[in-house]
């Protein structure tokens, strides 16, 4: 015997259409908690990072690259914390949380470049914790201004 799912959820969907008729603060609560949330949420919630600690590798040392590496440094997007001169020391920066970003520029970047194709970035992202660089700073700016000089 086979039921359909419109047939059972009718009732219990009037049932609780009835009920919100009925307790007006529950009507009130389901329309108003949603809406605090979304203004809430709306302005706590960043959607314009700046000054992410970022880590770059460039294994082309190219015109194209090196143009590359500075348009990131004259973001206001990125600030170039480090800059690896291996994939083994970009890989340990990634590891141990000291930038957030890692960009890999590989060997053949502007050979493929200047061929019309399609160049490939490394691009690895740290989001165990997408506001860490911000703690960071604000540790080192804290640790700065009580540093008693000797």
């Amino acid at each position: 015997m086979k039921i359909q799912l419109a047939t059972v959820l009718r009732p219990i969907v009037a049932k609780e259409f009835i009920q919100m008729r009925r307790d007006r603060l529950t009507f009130a609560m389901m329309l108003g908690i949603p809406m605090i949330q979304l203004v809430l949420f709306g302005y706590a919630i960043n959607s314009d990072p700046k000054h992410l600690p970022t880590a770059i590798y460039s294994a082309d040392n190219s015109v194209f690259s090196r143009t590359f590496v500075w348009a990131m440094r004259n973001s206001s997007y990125f600030d170039i914390t480090r800059e690896p001169q291996g994939e083994a020391e970009i890989q340990n920066c990634s590891r141990k949380a000291r930038c957030q970003f890692a960009v890999e520029i590989p060997v053949d970047f502007s050979r493929k470049l200047l061929r019309g194709e399609q160049p490939d970035l490394l691009l690895e992202a740290d989001a165990n914790r997408p506001d860490g660089h911000r703690l960071r700073r604000r540790r080192d700016e804290f640790a700065d201004a009580h540093r008693f000089e000797s």
